[in-house]
């Protein structure tokens, strides 16, 4: 016969159910964008709008907060903008995506249009880091039609 202790001492110590998705990201990307069309524009401003609700929020910089910048987004189609990237010493050490144009500044990531703007924070975080585990893969990043 097997005796067993009864009362509280007893039970097992109860700890709390392991979660099965890990703690949201919270974090926001600074993005400095040069060059664009207005409604471009618009649209990386409403994306920007709608990241507010989303686990990684996407925060546009001004030119003259350019320092903070997590990422640069380059139109390079815009003379102006491409001259003023082949000077600009502000480019070294950051991710710098660049839209269409001839060459992009060694290290940039190269994207032709149409960009499926609705994916910019994808977009961005595969600039920033391939390997990114926060990346669908089932996810094309580059428009395809």
């Amino acid at each position: 016969m097997i005796i067993l202790p009864i009362g509280p001492e007893s039970e097992p110590e109860r700890t709390a159910a392991p979660t099965s998705r890990p703690a949201p990201l919270q974090s926001t990307l600074r993005v400095l964008v040069y060059g664009f069309s207005p409604s471009e524009r618009e649209l990386i401003q409403g994306i920007v709008s709608l990241s507010q609700r989303r686990p990684l929020r996407l925060e546009l910089t001004r030119s003259d907060d350019a320092d903070t910048a997590d990422v640069i987004l380059l139109d390079g189609a815009d003379a102006k903008v491409m001259a003023w990237a082949a000077k600009a010493s502000m480019l070294v050490g950051k991710t710098v995506v660049q839209v269409d144009g001839q060459s992009a500044p060694h290290g940039a990531t190269h994207l032709q249009r149409p960009i499926q703007w609705p994916k910019l924070p994808s977009l961005l975080l595969h600039a920033m880091d391939p390997n990114s585990p926060l990346l669908s893969t089932r996810q094309s990043l580059i428009s395809t039609f």
